[in-house]
This record gives structure tokens, sequence and C-alpha cells, in this order.
């Protein structure tokens, strides 16, 4: 028998209204179970398809959020930062996995590769798209995010 959950699904509805009606259909019970345990195993098998492919799909979204283009090289050059600042970063976890970098596969798997949106966020605190505009001022930028932290900190000291 090679039926899908539906088509289980009406024939089991079938043989238990044959069986209420009292019809000439004698039921079995043996094929009466069979059908009931196939139908579920179908469902059962097509309910965890479904969700493979809600997770599948969750995945793909994620990774067309992200772009894990840029490798470290490249990156520290667009970015104006020191490739051993980058690891410094990623090291002590300014810089997360799967959000800011993600790590090569084959044949590279040393290989990391950037977002350059979240990396500059997180290093310059404005969009790549700003950030990469002809004529951007990193110095001007820098020092008014050195003013936005300790005016943070002056707001949060005690009088």
């Amino acid at each position: 028998m090679n039926l899908n959950a539906p088509e289980l699904l009406r024939l089991l509805e079938i043989v238990s209204q044959a069986n209420m009606h009292n019809q000439n259909v004698e039921l079995n019970e043996d094929l009466f179970t069979q059908l009931s345990l196939e139908y579920a195993k179908k469902s059962v098998i097509e309910l965890g398809e479904l969700k493979s492919k809600e997770e599948k799909e969750k995945t793909d979204k994620l990774q067309q959020k992200f772009s894990f283009k840029s490798p470290t090289t490249v990156t520290s050059k667009l970015l104006h930062i020191k490739e051993g600042d980058l690891r410094a970063l990623r090291k002590c976890g300014e810089l997360k996995r799967g959000y800011h970098y993600e790590t090569g596969i084959n044949p590279k798997p040393s290989a990391i590769f950037y977002d350059l949106e979240t990396t500059c966020r997180q290093l310059h605190d404005i969009s790549w798209e700003e950030f990469s505009k002809p004529g951007f001022d990193i110095q001007a930028n820098t020092h008014r995010k050195i003013e936005r932290a300790f005016e943070r900190a002056r707001k949060g000291m005690k009088k």
C-alpha cells in the first residue's frame, strides 16, 4: 500500500463508517489497526519533513540577512583596522561568530569571513554605507565615538 496521509485518512474514515452503519462489510480489526498505524506513520513523517523544511527556511533567511563575504585581509583594509586587532576583538568576544564573522569551510577551514555591515557598526558605530562614502573622515568619527563614550560614563557616575 503506497498512499499518502490524506488518502490513508479517507480510507480509514470509509472503513470506520462502514462498520458504524453495519453494512455488509466486515470490519477486520487487523485491517483497521494497520490503516491506523500506517496513517500515524505517514503523519509523523510528513510533520518531520515540514519541520525540517521550516528550519531550513529560517536558516536560509538568516544566511541571507548576513553576507560573510569579506576575508580578514580585505576587511582590515576596508575598515582601517589591523588584522591583529580583528583577531583580538574576536578572542575577547566583541565580534561574535555567526553575527559579525564566520569561519570558512573546506578547503580553507581556518579562513574567516566578515559581514562588513555588522562589523562596521560594532567597530565604528555607523553603517557600512556611510563609512564607505567618499570623503568620510575616520578621525572625526573616532573623536565623536570617544566623546559619546565619555558622555555615557559621566551620566553613569555617582554624584
